[in-house]
């Protein structure tokens, strides 16, 4: 416990914590939770305050309903390794060392000097078991055949120290190590939630190894409908440990056994929720020191953030995309079954006009398609963004090619300008939402300048659900996390999440050489997945550069822009430092710091 602070873990009802203030819509608390007046309580803007009230959230990280095992729960318990999506690198935490100690036989070794808040050691049997819980899940929902997970196949225990982890087959040691300390089923990414002495997790972690049928059932809807432990129960690894929990703030007191808790020059923290989820007033206020997402801020808003304001998470972004139906294998008739009708739709595009309407937020994604991340192609962190110099580029307005590729096809345009689709109506698309989105306006501008319709409509997100899902739709928005290389190319996350909202065929011929839309040397056939599935088991770079020429001939989505996913914090009172790879580099930036021998964050104030 914290030696210069007389607060202790306790629960407080509704009652002990004060409403908003009416005037600046933050909660005034007293004693414990309201922090007795000190000014060395880093104070950051809770990223759940849409979700469940702190006082109702817990840290089980299979269950999603009121769910707290990311926020805060990812300041109270450490993780194994700290991935840098960003950086596509791993760095050691309560696991010191890793090593491949065979093709597919992954070891990692855990150092002795952790302890959960109630005085045990942390061992590596308390991650095994995290690992095998997921893992037997994910086996319980599988297809039959099917894998429970691509890569890991199992966990077990070598000694206190040493976790094993078995592979399904080879695969390089970086892509090894992200998918064993990834989400797998859960918010296992966030931290060592299972403690293997304690009766629950040992509990259910017996069932689940020896249930069957009906029993199997009945865990499996347990573990992940139970919101165990509650936020003010939890017994973390981290750190800081919860002091107090009440609706509206959680208060955290460092735990002075943790390896890093010299290197903390201040005593507590807390997470705060608000009236809505924008952190902006807070923040701009001096409610908060820090907030984990929303940054920048608009032009408007600019003038009035702290003289020492900072960002974290510079190296995050999220795409801004329109997203094409490319009809494969649904029964709705969309125009862009046809890759050369949405390219002729790419080249209409006139992304100059959207520059003007950027409001200091987004940026123009002012590449060619290849989901590569905006970030990492501005500063020129990957070679990817030599690769793709030769890339079609789109959004030039390019009138002349885009009626090249439609007669390809058989659009014709008629005496007014109009064009006309192969059976001699007009063109016309069909827009399903993107009301809000201004890249969206300029875009229609640029079609019907050009001679093809469209139609837009608002959908509530019900229907936007069941419609993109079901492929009844033209085109649409979408944004989307672009946090790194690896990441954008989960077999999670394209063969199986992208393709079942822009239906195209997993299965594709891509013109060569790369670089030549042409195909002088023809075209190669590949298998998305499968592609994706070879490069993360050879690190052999040539796939990778396959997979984007793909994107950028296929185009199922267009980067249209793309925004920093940055935090902030006020510098005039803390200083963080630290590698670019963690503090710009990681989801969870804020929570990481403390942590950290090669990362610091120091009260400053006086």
């Amino acid at each position: 416990m914290a030696k210069d602070n007389n607060c202790r873990r306790g629960r407080h009802s509704r009652r002990d914590v004060m409403s908003y203030g009416a005037a600046s819509g933050v909660a005034f608390l007293a004693g414990c939770l309201g922090g007795s007046g000190s000014t060395d309580r880093f104070q950051m803007f809770d990223a759940e305050t849409s979700g469940a009230l702190p006082s109702e959230r817990h840290c089980n990280p299979w269950n999603f309903a009121q769910r707290g095992a990311w926020h805060p729960g990812a300041l109270v318990h450490d993780r194994p390794v700290v991935y840098s999506p960003a950086a596509d690198e791993a760095y050691p935490l309560i696991a010191t060392d890793w090593e491949l100690t065979d093709d597919t036989t992954l070891e990692f070794t855990f150092s002795d000097e952790w302890a959960w808040h109630d005085g045990d050691r942390v061992v590596a049997d308390d991650w095994v078991m995290q690992l095998q819980i997921a893992l037997r899940i994910m086996e319980y929902q599988a297809a039959d055949g099917e894998r429970p997970h691509q890569f890991l196949e199992s966990a077990e225990v070598v000694d206190d120290r040493t976790a094993r982890v078995s592979l399904h087959e080879p695969l390089v040691a970086r892509h090894a190590v992200r998918a064993a300390v990834a989400d797998l089923v859960g918010d296992e990414s966030r931290g060592l939630f299972t403690k293997h002495t304690d009766d629950q997790w040992a509990e259910w972690h017996r069932w689940l190894r020896d249930g069957e049928g009906d029993e199997l059932d009945a865990v499996v809807e347990d573990i992940t409908t139970t919101n165990y432990p509650a936020l003010d129960e939890v017994v973390g690894n981290g750190p800081f440990q919860v002091a107090d929990v009440g609706d509206n703030v959680v208060v955290f007191e460092r735990y002075d056994d943790h390896p890093n808790a010299d290197a903390l020059n201040f005593s507590e923290c807390s997470v705060h929720v608000f009236e809505n989820d924008d952190p902006t007033q807070p923040y701009t206020n001096g409610e908060v020191d820090a907030a984990h997402i929303q940054f920048p801020l608009k032009d408007g808003v600019q003038q009035q953030l702290p003289e020492k304001h900072a960002l974290v998470r510079e190296n995050l972004s999220t795409n801004l995309l329109f997203t094409f139906n490319c009809g494969h294998d649904v029964s709705y008739d969309t125009p862009f079954e046809s890759a050369n009708v949405r390219k002729a739709v790419c080249h209409v595009f006139d992304r100059q006009q959207v520059v003007q309407l950027l409001e200091g937020v987004n940026r123009m994604f002012d590449w060619p398609p290849c989901r590569v991340p905006g970030s990492i192609l501005a500063d020129g962190s990957h070679d990817a963004a030599d690769w793709i110099e030769d890339f079609t580029a789109y959004g030039q307005n390019d009138t002349e090619r885009a009626a090249e590729l439609l007669r390809r096809e058989g659009y014709e345009r008629d005496s007014s300008g109009t064009w006309l689709t192969p059976d001699g109506g007009p063109f016309e698309i069909e827009i399903m939402n993107g009301a809000d989105r201004k890249d969206f306006g300029v875009l229609k501008r640029n079609l019907e300048d050009f001679g093809i319709e469209t139609n837009q409509g608002q959908v509530d997100d019900a229907t936007f659900d069941e419609r993109h899902h079901a492929g009844e739709y033209d085109m649409m928005p979408d944004r989307s996390s672009a946090n790194g290389v690896t990441a954008m190319w989960g077999l999670d996350l394209v063969p199986r999440w992208l393709q079942s909202i822009a239906h195209f065929d997993l299965e594709a011929e891509i013109p060569m050489p790369i670089g030549d839309p042409e195909g002088e040397s023809g075209t190669k056939s590949i298998n998305v997945e499968e592609h994706i599935r070879q490069w993360q088991v050879t690190g052999d770079d040539q796939y990778y550069r396959e997979l984007l020429w793909w994107w950028n001939q296929t185009v199922p989505q267009m980067e249209a822009m793309y925004q920093p996913d940055a935090g902030a914090y006020n510098g005039a009172n803390w200083t963080l430092d630290g590698p670019e790879e963690i503090i710009d580099g990681t989801e969870d930036a804020l929570y990481l710091v403390p942590k950290m021998e090669a990362t610091t964050i120091e009260y400053t104030g006086e």
